[in-house]
């Protein structure tokens, strides 16, 4: 006699079939008996491993599938070992795999092809396809406004708005392919009730579809957008009544012509306010090279735009996840977004953290000697400043208020209000402006007094302040009605970003800030060599009356270093494998420039109520030529 394997499978609802012998003279069967909802089915098989299927219908009730394995004695109920399997569980949509090919025999599309073995459930395939093609396809006209082939970004803007309006077109369709030239997308009704996530996955090759399988999501499509049950449910409370996920290709560009990944914007509508989610939309592009970028390293971030007025990319309310090959972008909010690609070097997290406190604390120190000079002057009477104090003094305001506009950037910008970030970037370029053409003044003053003509100059000082003040507001002026003041962003070798107001064009950056102080740079430094060059010969001929000590000399040097702005000049070499010593260069020693400016001060001021004291002379001739005090 030869002994059997038997393989009983039953729905929790069935009842135990009993009688089954294990034994035979005829040899093993090539099928089992399942017993399903009552209904008894036969199928092909082999007695290791069972192939069958399972109604989807079936699952939405939590069924349970018992295993019983018969251990090779007479059959009776305690003659198997007993699996339990939660179908529901096991079988969920996002587990459950596809393939066309296991299904094409499968009659009800909805149900599951479990193959299940002695060891319990080995795999479960769906034959419902996962990918869901759109109910029907709409032809729309092209989004025009632009040239070239690019995409108006007010047009697309507009396209977005008035997705709603499609909803009538769709009849009863439930989801519906949009074409509108080279813009391609998906619009979607919501569910009443019931609400819950919804995928979209698309390729370059592959029309948009809503995909149910995770698995699915990976394996056939290249991009995908995430709509979290949150945003759903978020939408459907607020009256929204569909989601539409377009991809415009090759859409205007930003003022910076920042690289967009792929030339992809995705723009997102739920026709409701969606914001301050928890479980975010997720933007998911696979396959990414992520280490070159034409040729060079790539530096990606995600960013959105809220559609309104020209294209302006910002990084609040998105973060950027990398994975092996694929940039996730996770954000708050819909939008149209867009993965931006940049080849900047990247300052490191423990750089930027070390730069920030440096800066912070010398800016905070240079404000508290200037603050000090200040009132010291405000103490003893204004009037009696002579013209070199109260040029000094003009400068000594512009620094203070330039340090302070520093200091509050960041926590405006972190307001993430286009106008007041605006303003703070206005008026800490306007600082900075007026600052560097007060160190030109400075040097001019110095020369004109070894000239000995600045007296002869009719109305010498309100020239010089018309100059140090207006001068700068004209350029800020102009850039304010050109937009060139917006946030700025820093980008962090760890993902995260540094966001500041300022002038986020580069161009106009290099024309405006570098250009203007080169000149001044070079003007200032051919000023800062000549008094030095007198200071040396003072020394040599008249050594008996200068008794200042060398640490005297020394500080007074230092301090026209300072009040000439020399020391901003190693912002030149703010570029390659030199940018992060010269940072760091930068800070440090202009953190001290309120010291040295307030000790030069200091001893300028002891001379105030007699006269103005040399700082050097000319002894070619018995002539002395009263010059700039630096003592």
């Amino acid at each position: 006699m030869q002994r059997c394997v038997y393989y009983i499978l039953y729905l929790a609802t069935a009842e135990l079939v009993s009688g089954i012998t294990s034994e035979t003279s005829e040899g093993c069967p090539d099928h089992v008996l399942i017993i399903h909802d009552n209904l008894t089915e036969v199928l092909s098989t082999n007695v290791s491993s069972l192939n069958f299927t399972c109604p989807i219908r079936n699952l939405t009730e939590n069924r349970k599938l018992f295993l019983y394995v018969d251990v090779g004695k007479m059959v009776s109920s305690a003659d198997f070992d007993i699996q339990e399997i939660n179908l529901s569980t096991m079988c969920d949509k996002e587990k459950s795999l596809y393939n066309e090919t296991t299904c094409a025999d499968i009659v009800d599309k909805t149900s599951y092809i479990l193959t299940v073995t002695s060891e319990g459930l080995e795999s479960c395939q769906t034959c419902d396809n996962p990918v869901k093609k759109p109910d029907m396809e709409l032809e729309l006209d092209n989004v025009g406004g632009g040239s070239g082939g690019v995409i108006d970004a007010a047009a697309a803007a507009g396209v977005m708005n008035n997705l709603s309006s499609l909803l009538e077109r769709m009849g009863n369709s439930t989801t519906a392919a949009l074409s509108m030239g080279e813009v391609k997308g998906l619009l979607s009704r919501l569910p009443k009730e019931q609400p819950n996530k919804i995928n979209f996955g698309f390729s370059s090759d592959k029309d948009m579809s809503i995909v149910d399988s995770e698995d699915a999501l990976q394996r056939e499509f290249s991009r995908s957008v995430h709509v979290s049950k949150e945003a759903v449910a978020m939408a459907v409370n607020r009256s929204g009544t569909f989601v539409g996920v377009l991809v415009f290709l090759n859409m205007a560009q930003d003022k910076l012509k920042s690289k967009v990944l792929n030339n992809e914007v995705v723009g997102i509508k739920m026709g409701a306010e969606i914001h301050n989610l928890t479980d975010t939309i997720d933007i998911h592009y696979r396959g990414v090279n992520q280490k070159e970028c034409n040729a060079k390293e790539c530096n990606f971030t995600c960013n959105s735009w809220n559609g309104e007025g020209e294209v302006n990319w910002t990084t609040d309310g998105c973060e950027t996840e990398f994975l092996n090959d694929s940039i996730k972008c996770n954000c708050t909010h819909l939008s149209f977004f867009a993965i931006l690609m940049s080849q900047t070097d990247k300052i490191t997290s423990a750089d930027m953290k070390s730069l920030t406190y440096i800066s912070y604390i010398g800016s905070g120190l240079s404000m508290f000697f200037l603050g000090v000079a200040l009132f010291m002057q405000c103490a003893m009477r204004l009037a009696k400043s002579n013209s070199t104090t109260k040029i000094l003094l003009n400068l000594f305001l512009s620094l203070f208020f330039l340090n302070l506009t520093f200091l509050l950037n960041q926590t405006i910008a972190g307001l993430n209000n286009p106008a007041s970030c605006v303003v703070m970037a206005a008026a800490m370029h306007y600082f900075m402006l007026s600052t560097f053409t007060w160190f030109f003044l400075e040097a001019l003053h110095i020369f004109l007094q070894t000239k000995d003509v600045n007296t002869a100059i009719k109305s010498y000082l309100v020239k010089i302040y018309i100059s140090g003040w207006v001068t700068p507001g004209l350029v800020v002026g102009i850039l304010i009605i050109l937009n060139k003041y917006q946030m700025q962003i820093i980008h962090v070798d760890d993902g995260s970003t540094v966001n500041m107001c300022w002038i986020p064009d580069v161009q106009v950056h290099y024309a405006v800030n570098i250009g203007y102080y080169t000149l001044v740079f070079l003007f200032n430094l051919a000023i800062f060599i000549f008094v030095v060059q007198q200071i040396h010969l003072q020394k040599k001929f008249k050594a008996k009356e200068l008794k200042g000590s060398t640490p005297t000399n020394t500080f007074s040097i230092l301090g026209l270093f300072s009040m000439l702005g020399l020391s901003w000049g190693f912002a030149f070499f703010s570029y390659g494998k030199m940018a992060i010593p010269s940072y760091y260069i930068f800070s440090i020693i202009n953190s001290f420039q309120g010291f040295f400016l307030f000790i030069y001060y200091y001893k300028n001021s002891q001379g105030f109520e007699a006269k103005p004291v040399s700082v050097f002379t000319s002894s070619s001739t018995d002539k002395t030529t009263n010059t700039y005090d630096i003592n």
